[in-house]
């Protein structure tokens, strides 16, 4: 099994493309045939999955109800000032 990964940047942007499920099947095989393979891919793999579940399991909290409803308020209010607004600009050009 090999030490030392030569492109490990490479591999570890893959291994999250992977598990970010936007990698091709192509790219995937040929990884997963060289994880077994490579130390470095191997532990970078395992890291990137335990750091992603770990994630997972604590973010668990939700945006309060009443700040998403008040940020929906502004950006409909922004869209209707803009869409006032445009003809108005065009109209003095």
């Amino acid at each position: 099994m090999k030490t030392h990964c030569s492109h490990q940047p490479d591999c570890l942007h893959l291994i999250q493309r992977i598990l970010d499920k936007e990698a091709t099947a192509e790219e995937e095989a040929r990884f997963l045939a060289n994880k077994d393979q490579c130390l470095p891919c191997q532990e970078g793999h395992e890291l990137e999955v335990a750091l992603r579940k770990a994630l997972k399991s604590k973010c668990t909290s939700t945006c309060p109800s009443t700040l998403l409803e008040s940020i929906r308020l502004k950006i409909s209010s922004i869209v209707l000032l803009i869409l006032l607004l445009i003809p108005l600009f065009c109209w003095f050009i």
